[in-house]
């Protein structure tokens, strides 16, 4: 079982947090239903020495321990931090600094979504990492921490053992990238159709492993494929559109995420098609046409090749509960 702790900041919003407890309650209902053992314990921690601190607008939380005497746990999670707060937020105690030292040197995983950077980016201890963080703040946090490497995108970043976001979707974004890491796309498909806040269609693809590039353009490049899939564009469409030479489109995108276009594009119609397949009741014919495919044979055999199920037993097997 992995333990998950999420860092309570004072003046952080109770909404990014109780997105994380939330998300991690909707996996321990779907591990019950589905028969799987509980995978995933959260602890609340206090970056402070009180346990019981304010959110954002007064919420008083009660967490389980300060930070500096909790025990290890797998990943950290820092929720997003009230703009007005940000520049009063103190660094960590020296104690707690310590236990975010060995977690990080251990290279165990932390998330910080949005602003929740800010505890972590006054240790130095991402120093020269690339962070994603919410596009108001960032020429304010890359004033103050100047040795960090800020971006404002939509989704999420990752550089090493770091996870960033830059907005709520963001945050369920790399959630479920470090889901599907960990339990397999089959489990992290099934808990994004389940989450309350948006439709299908609207949610980011699982694709681990190919947001860990600096390539700004690039990101675009992916973000347009990710909300477009159904749009049938050439190489050369694609690139005019960017401002890339065709070779230069598909040596940047193969150099940053590690496919072609065409294949990360396949991969993004696949996913949203699960998705399709676990929330809804559309046609396999339907969902084919929605994700952009019109022979729906070629359709079928492509799903079955990618995720080793024609659509149907996808369905059967992964359908909601």
């Amino acid at each position: 079982m992995k333990n998950i702790g999420i860092v309570v900041t004072p003046g952080c919003w109770a909404m990014s947090l109780f997105a994380v407890t939330d998300f991690f309650r909707i996996v321990s209902l779907l591990e019950k239903q589905t028969g799987l053992a509980a995978g995933y314990r959260v602890h609340l921690l206090a970056n402070a020495a009180d346990t019981r601190l304010d959110a954002a607008g007064g919420i008083a939380i009660e967490t389980d321990s300060p930070l500096e005497e909790a025990r290890p746990v797998d990943w950290l999670i820092f929720p997003a931090i009230e703009g007005p707060v940000l520049e009063h937020t103190p660094s960590p105690p020296r104690r707690a600094l310590a236990y975010l030292a060995r977690h990080c040197e251990a290279n165990r995983v932390v998330l910080t979504l949005s602003t929740g950077i800010v505890p972590l980016a006054a240790t130095g201890l991402v120093n020269g990492l690339r962070i994603n963080t919410h596009w108001a703040f960032l020429p304010t946090l890359q004033q103050r921490y100047t040795e960090c490497h800020f971006r404002a995108r939509e989704s999420y970043l990752q550089d090493r053992w770091l996870y960033s976001t830059g907005s709520l979707h963001g945050s369920f974004d790399a959630l479920l990238a470090l889901l599907a890491n960990d339990r397999g796309d089959h489990f992290a498909q099934l808990c994004a159709a389940h989450l309350l806040v948006s439709s299908p269609i609207q949610m980011r693809p699982v694709l681990p492993g190919t947001r860990r590039h600096d390539d700004a353009a690039i990101l675009a490049v992916q973000e347009w494929l990710e909300s477009n899939p159904q749009l049938s564009l050439s190489l050369e469409q694609l690139a005019s559109r960017f401002g890339f030479s065709e070779r230069n489109l598909k040596r940047r995108f193969t150099l940053a995420t590690g496919l072609a276009p065409h294949l990360y594009l396949q991969k993004v119609r696949i996913d949203r098609a699960k998705k399709l397949l676990i929330s809804g009741a559309l046609s396999v014919q339907q969902i084919a046409h929605q994700v952009g495919y019109e022979n729906v044979s070629y359709f079928i055999r492509l799903f079955q090749r990618e995720a080793g199920d024609t659509p149907a037993q996808w369905r059967k097997t992964n359908g909601a509960y």
